[in-house]
């Protein structure tokens, strides 16, 4: 099979799936699942960023002394440790769901494969639950100043879950 004799639905998924894998590295690589300003640490007035794997943070004194920037490994309790560990299983389903899906349009020896197609199907609908399973952790714990890495992800995971019903959806047309 080839792109041109690919069905519709199936080049949709391929470009849904990268789509959610640019969307999930972004986000999944960038240190803004969540901001906060206007903190007091120490006498600073402080405004940050936190990601899954870097926190950043700047700060200026209050009577104008000085100020700071920093930025260190974010490190956190158990529940930021199964974010972290669920986001990276996603990651890792959401790159063996697009390599499968570019296996089955594109190369010879598995196009047109059925076990390669329910693979990447497994794989899309694996991605999504680990995505969506750190979002949740993650926001039951962190509920306000979300940021965008955050959307990002989310928008991630969703994108995967729609590439596994649509990749249902072309099998049963079949």
């Amino acid at each position: 099979m080839a792109w041109g004799s690919a069905p519709t639905l199936l080049k949709v998924v391929l470009v849904l799936a990268l789509i959610g894998f640019i969307l999930d590295l972004i986000g999944f690589a960038t240190a803004y699942w969540r901001s906060w300003e206007g903190r007091h640490i120490y006498g600073y007035y402080a405004e940050g960023n936190e990601g899954l794997w870097r926190s950043c943070w700047t700060g200026h004194h209050r009577g104008g002394r000085g100020s700071y920037e920093t930025c260190g490994k974010t490190i956190g309790p158990s529940w930021f440790e199964a974010t972290q560990a669920f986001e990276t299983l996603g990651f890792i389903a959401a790159i063996v769901a697009l390599v499968l899906i570019v296996l089955y349009i594109f190369v010879p020896q598995t196009s047109g494969k059925r076990i390669v197609f329910i693979l990447g199907m497994v794989a899309c609908f694996a991605a999504a639950g680990c995505i969506i399973l750190g979002i949740i952790i993650y926001g039951s714990k962190v509920e306000t100043n979300l940021s965008w890495s955050f959307a990002l992800c989310t928008i991630a995971g969703i994108i995967f879950g729609v590439s596994g019903i649509l990749l249902i959806v072309d099998m049963l047309k079949r």
